[in-house]
């Protein structure tokens, strides 16, 4: 830390500097140190500047002073303020001496670059500097210490970096606004902040800054806001903080502090914003914060606080925002928060709270958000839930709450999202639930709910997502269920619906799931299911469908799922079910199907999970079932009639788990492939004509026996399974064989002899080749599995590349370089071609993920080729190139306005809605980026590289190493490995930031869903293109709430991509109804 001799030194010297003569500024001078500036910046001149020109007829235009933001005093510069004006380069040939008169300079929101010049000390009488909203970097320049009459000083959202100088704060006296937030700063914060007794805006947040908050902010009595958020603080809160009597706004969330929060806090009656939420502090909430009369917004969430939550919380008749979920509180809900009359937003989930729910809740007339989920309340829900007519977003799910639902809910008109699962509800459903005609989610699932569907339901046009499983619910499906154009999800599972299935589910053009296991359900499966085109999971198991499997449903080829297991079906399974190149799942299991399994089903290249027990099945196993190599979870032939051989091809899934032939006719050995499948669980081949030997196996030595049990003669070393017979002694023949050999040996020899010598003559030959051609072999065998002459298409890509020549490289990767290659059919592909062949697990990593998903926002997959001189995989060649450049490149940005930003953002969030949801197991891509993303020729985005892709098995471990592209990776990756699709969310969310700002938000844009600071949404956006139009504002404010929301610390916290997807195609927002330009980010946040 400098020395206060050492300060007052280097004051002394600049102020001597400056003192010493120079050539007395002209406004001459300055027009023409400002036109020098002016023509080093990048490209065409921007229109704010056409009017800084010299014109030698006109005299007045010799001087600046006439300049488009320019003004000055007595014929002098005193104040250069030139905004959003599109300037691009540095300020490096900037004469700042021939500036000294400059008081204000102001060059916000403009793409200016590099280091702050340390010449900027020249600008002596400087009150003002804003250099906000930029792309500067460096260090924060030491030489601005000297600056000691600064009044404002911003230059937040850069990449400046360095430690805020202890010299600098010091000497920084007169400051009344210090914003540095939006940078890369690092280092603690001085002691010496207790100088600037006249700071009254503070914003330091989202920099690296550690050590603890000092005690000394305490002084900084002129202090109103407060912003130390989304940092490495540690510690405690200072109680000093207390003496900040003017202090209306303090945002502390995001950092590690601990310890309780100091109870004087409840002295700042003029705290109308409190947010210290996401850290890990501890103890119960003060009672004392009854005190904070004037608090509009008070955010405790996601720490670590216990005890009950204060009655005098009641006391806060202004706050309209109060989120204290997830944390450790018990206790009952006061119902005394039923003053709080200004109330919109009410989030108390994931606590331990108990008793009933308060009747005085029904008092908050203003609510739009109650969320109490996940705790362990009881009771009824109150009819005076009725009162509050202004609530969209109901959440009361997973407690123990009981009894008839209230008739009262009708008169909730706006309600949109009405969540009551997992409870012990019974009696009917709400017979008005749709009112309104604004419910888009309603979850009623795992209760003990009866009777019939309400016509209010069956008319409700406004519903996505229907969740009503495990209940008791009655009626005929093809009667009490409507035709709903926006619904994407439906479960009616396991309840008591009868009737036959109604041909109306083909006129929701957006269904994606529909699933009604567990009925009554009679009649047959309509042929017209085969049109509902965006069906990814089909569930109509345990019921009493009768007839065949329609061969229409080959034509869903985004189907996921296909669960028809359980039910009277018969007739034979159709060829047609080939088609499903999507499919995961199948399940055709207890039904009376007949005849052969179809070969075509080993077109279904990504099974994972494959059952057809309990038919009647007859034939043999199709050796197109060993195709299946991506098979895992289980397959399931076993109580049929089947006959013949155990296909060898099965050893070749070697994902396999749990296999089951038994109850069959299967005849012959077990194949000795069986030996290579290493991840079996179980292996049943009970009850059929088998014989010979168990192949060897480490699994099968320690095999249950009941597996092999009432064969023909199975053996080997299983135990309590009979050993194989040693074959018999040849001792008594030894005289005769020596004979035959006497009279044999000698022409076997010489013909051994003479063929080996015409061997050797070959291998020398063919020597050199040999090698490439079995590789170039192998390479055709791996292309032509994807409808590709392997080897013409390798020579193809090799001579269109000139053997990958750079000059047809278009980018280069984590793991390779990707050429553009044209083939000679015209069609153009792009070529990822590994740095290393070494690198074998991300290519067989890419492979798999790419084989596993087809989705229109998924790059489209050809093919690969593994060869030993190179490993390369082929894809649809993307035009555009990614998305980072084009954001990064000023002429094609500005192409990108604000409609098709919100549209390449809704095709990302597709793409991973695909993977995460519609995917089994889920596909999490761990490395989402603006690099990653594609854009087609008419902007269209298409997800790619998927070399460190994992599937999510819900049923094991997931941990991998750490992988994906910093600045975007989810911050819990430095303490954990494991996968989740969570880490996809939130880089989701910075690449969402990053479409909206035109730029990354920065490394450490930590996962946190609001801001706490008056940031406007405005002043985030990207300014090389106008500000959204009125029909715009809407979607990009919705997706700026999504990204705050992914971009949450815990990932738990994050929403789900279907719920992203969902959202974004629904296109609505509710955080706020007031004017765009007004909106700031902690107004958007408000948790759905």
């Amino acid at each position: 830390m400098e020395s206060p001799s050492f300060l007052a030194f280097l004051h002394l010297l600049f102020s001597l500097l400056l003192a010493l003569p120079l050539a007395q500024a002209s406004p001459m001078s300055q027009a023409h140190a400002l036109l020098h500036w002016k023509s080093s910046l990048r490209g065409p001149t921007p229109r704010a500047l056409q009017s800084w020109n010299i014109d030698t007829h006109n005299t007045t235009t010799a001087s600046p002073c006439h300049w488009f933001g320019i003004t000055c005093t007595n014929g002098l510069v005193t104040n250069v303020s030139v905004l959003r004006a599109g300037l691009a380069g540095t300020l490096d040939t900037l004469d700042f001496t021939a500036l000294r008169s400059l008081t204000v300079l102001r060059l916000r929101r403009n793409s200016l670059f590099g280091a702050i010049p340390a010449a900027i000390a020249n600008l002596s009488s400087l009150a003002d500097l804003d250099l906000s909203h930029n792309r500067f970097s460096g260090e924060l320049p030491a030489s601005l210490a000297v600056l000691s009459g600064l009044v404002k000083l911003d230059l937040s959202a850069n990449q400046v970096g360095g430690k805020l100088s202890s010299a600098a704060v010091a000497n920084w006296t007169r400051l009344t606004h210090l914003q540095l937030q939006f940078n890369r700063l690092t280092g603690t914060i001085p002691d010496e902040i207790r100088y600037l007794s006249n700071l009254r805006v503070l914003r330091l947040y989202k920099n690296r800054l550690s050590g603890s908050i000092p005690h000394q902010v305490g002084e900084l009595t002129n202090l109103v806001v407060l912003n130390l958020n989304t940092n490495n603080l540690t510690g405690s809160i200072p109680p000093s903080i207390a003496n900040l009597t003017k202090i209306n706004s303090i945002s502390l969330y995001h950092n590690t502090l601990s310890g309780p929060i100091p109870s004087c806090l409840g002295n700042l009656s003029q705290l109308k914003l409190l947010y210290l939420l996401n850290n890990g502090i501890n103890g119960p909430i003060p009672h004392e914060f009854g005190n904070l009369v004037n608090m509009e917004d008070l955010r405790l969430s996601e720490n670590l606080l216990t005890g009950t939550i204060p009655s005098s919380l009641g006391n806060l008749t202004n706050v309209e925002t109060l989120y204290i979920y997830m944390n450790e509180l018990s206790g009952p809900i006061p119902p005394v928060l039923g003053r709080l009359s200004m109330l919109k937003s009410l989030s108390l989930n994931f606590n331990q709270l108990s008793g009933t729910i308060p009747h005085a809740l029904g008092n908050l007339l203003s609510l739009e958000d109650l969320v109490v989920s996940k705790n362990q309340l009881s009771g009824l829900v109150p009819p005076s839930f009725g009162n509050l007519t202004r609530l969209t977003d109901l959440e009361i799910f997973q407690n123990q709450l009981s009894g008839p639902l209230p008739q009262e809910l009708a008169n909730l008109t706006n309600i949109s999202q009405l969540q009551l699962s997992s409870n012990d509800f019974s009696g009917p459903l709400p017979p008005d639930v749709c009112k309104g005609g604004k419910l888009e989610y309603f979850s009623a699932n795992e209760n003990h709910f009866d009777g019939p569907i309400s016509r209010s339901l069956r008319n409700c046009t406004s519903l996505v997502r229907l969740q009503l499983s495990n209940n008791h619910l009655t009626g005929d499906v093809s009667q009490v269920f409507g035709v709903y154009p926006n619904l994407d999800f439906i479960d009616l599972s396991d309840n008591r619906f009868s009737g036959e299935l109604s041909t109306n589910w083909v006129k929701c053009p957006n269904l994606a799931t529909l699933h009604m296991s567990g009925n009554m359900i009679t009649g047959r499966i309509p042929p017209q299911f085969g049109n509902i085109t965006q069906l990814a999971s089909l569930d109509l198991s345990s019921n009493q469908i009768v007839r065949e499997v329609p061969k229409q449903l080959g034509g869903l080829t985004l189907l996921l799922n296909l669960n028809l297991s359980n039910n009277l079906l018969s007739g034979r399974i159709p060829s047609e079910i080939g088609n499903l190149s999507s499919l995961a799942t199948l399940d055709l299991s207890n039904n009376h199907l007949t005849e052969t399994i179809p070969m075509q089903i080993g077109q279904c290249l990504r099974l994972l999970d494959l059952r057809l027990s309990a038919n009647e099945l007859n034939g043999s196993i199709p050796l197109e079932i060993g195709r299946l190599v991506n098979i895992q979870e289980m397959l399931d032939l076993s109580h049929n009639s089947l006959t013949g051989t155990i296909p060898s091809d099965i050893g070749r899934l070697d994902k396999l788990e749990n296999l089951n032939l038994s109850h069959n006719g299967l005849s012959g050995p077990l194949p000795s492939s069986y030996s290579d499948m290493q991840s079996l669980l179980t292996f049943d081949v009970s009850y059929n004509n088998l014989e010979g030997p168990i192949p060897e196996n480490r699994f099968l030595r320690n095999a249950q026996v009941e597996w092999f049990e009432h064969n023909k003669g199975l053996c080997g070393k299983v135990l309590h399974l009979s050993p194989c017979p040693q074959p018999a002694s040849r001792h008594g023949s030894n005289k005769r064989h020596k004979i035959v050999l006497a009279s044999v040996l000698p022409p076997v020899v010489l013909l051994f002899l003479v063929i080996l010598l015409g061997l050797i003559i070959t291998l020398r030959v063919r020597r050199k080749n040999l090698k490439e051609n079995n590789t170039e072999a192998s390479a055709k065998d791996l292309l032509s599995a994807l409808d590709f002459d392997g080897k013409v298409l390798y020579d193809e890509i090799v001579e269109a590349t000139e053997n990958f020549d750079e000059k047809y490289c278009i980018g280069v990767g984590g793991y390779g370089s990707v050429y553009k290659a044209q083939l000679r059919t015209g069609q153009v592909v792009a070529v990822k071609k590994l740095h290393s062949l070494d690198d074998e697990r991300g290519f067989r990593s890419e492979i798999e993920a790419l084989t596993k998903i087809r989705h229109r926002n998924i790059v489209r997959f050809y093919g690969f080729c593994s060869h030993a001189r190179c490993m390369f995989l082929i894809y649809d060649y993307i035009e555009k190139g990614n998305l980072s450049t084009i954001l990064s490149s000023e002429e094609v940005a500005i192409e990108l306005d604000w409609s098709k930003r919100v549209c390449l953002i809704k095709d990302v969030a597709n793409a991973l809605s695909y993977m995460h949801h519609d995917c089994s197991p889920p596909v999490v891509h761990r490395d989402i980026s603006s690099k990653n993303i594609l854009l087609d020729s008419e902007l269209k985005a298409r997800v790619a590289d998927f070399g460190i892709a994992r599937s999510v098995n819900p049923d094991s471990s997931n941990w991998s190493e750490h992988a994906g592209t910093p600045g975007y990776m989810a911050p819990e990756l430095s303490y954990t490995m494991k996968i989740t699709e969570k880490h996809d969310v939130y880089s989701f969310g910075v690449v969402i930031l990053e479409v909206l700002q035109g730029r990354h938000p920065g490394e450490l844009i930590s996962a946190r869903p609001s801001d706490g600071q008056n940031i406007l949404l405005m002043d985030l956006l990207d300014q090389r293109i106008p500000l959204p139009k009125p029909e715009e504002s809407n979607a990009v404010m919705l997706a700026a709430k999504l990204a705050l929301q992914c971009i949450s610390i815990r990932p738990q916290s994050r929403p789900s991509m279907q719920h992203v997807s969902q959202a974004l195609d629904a296109g609505k927002v509710e955080a706020t109804r007031q004017p765009f330009h007004t909106v700031q980010l902690h107004q958007l946040m408000r948790f759905t």
